[in-house]
């Protein structure tokens, strides 16, 4: 089962760090993106591979649990594995480390779009049943996540080409920045997102006008935490919905 684990290093550059010195929290979903491609090609599973059957993979969610913040220059090593298939949704999770121990946990859903009608494919009619390690980063269905009450920060975005991806839609790194630049300028000061759950519910095109809405939920110190949602700002329809908790 050694080929269905897959390793490999990064380094934190200038470029991805934040005016503490420290990888921004981007970056890090970066990493696992770039990753769980990487190990998709080899297991001849990539976005290119399923281009060639009219097929390819959206993600779904993402649960992220950051344990602390790598400075530059610092060397990480991202392990990655699928780690099961549940009707249209394949799981692939993550666990990041460098040399002074755990950087971050992680979990997340994909599911296989069939280019040509846009609905969802059965995982099993496209990834074969030996693909999985018993073994999980975090253990975590997937339930709804809350909406908005009241709207109490709103930030609006246009689409651009640089925030494309293979499918010639938004990239999902994108939204959770979108969602971070929601939260008020003390908390993104003073603070970092230690936890990210994320929901992805509709595509953003380039051109489109999108809106990045948040609400503080009061759970006390000494985390804040806030719910996230982005929408186009034209139609009103609902691209993400998130929540973050920060340390």
């Amino acid at each position: 089962m050694t080929e269905f684990v897959f390793h490999k290093e990064y380094t934190v550059h200038t470029y991805e760090t934040d005016a503490r010195g420290l990888a921004r929290t981007v970056a890090l979903l970066n990493f696992l993106q770039d990753a769980a491609g990487e190990h998709a090609g080899r297991l001849g599973l990539s976005v290119i591979d399923l281009f060639k059957r009219n097929m390819t993979w959206v993600l779904s969610r993402y649960h992220v649990l950051v344990h602390r913040y790598p400075a530059l220059g610092a060397q990480v090593e991202v392990m990655t594995w699928p780690a099961g298939k549940h009707g249209y949704f394949a799981i692939r999770d993550f666990e990041v480390a460098d040399g002074s121990g755990p950087v971050l946990s992680a979990t997340s859903s994909w599911m296989v779009i069939d280019l040509d009608k846009k609905q969802a494919v059965k995982v099993d009619d496209v990834v074969g049943p030996r693909y999985a390690v018993e073994k999980r980063a975090l253990d975590d269905p997937f339930a709804s996540l809350p909406i908005l009450s009241a709207r109490e920060s709103e930030v609006r975005f246009r689409v651009e080409m640089g925030h494309l991806d293979w499918n010639r839609h938004v990239n999902n790194a994108v939204y959770v920045q979108w969602a971070l630049e929601g939260v008020p300028p003390d908390v993104l000061m003073s603070r970092r997102p230690m936890e990210l759950e994320v929901s992805y519910r509709a595509e953003a095109l380039y051109g489109d006008e999108v809106l990045s809405a948040a609400q503080r939920v009061p759970e006390g110190e000494p985390r804040a935490v806030f719910l996230h949602q982005i929408l186009n700002a034209v139609t009103g329809a609902e691209l993400a919905r998130l929540r973050t908790r920060w340390g």
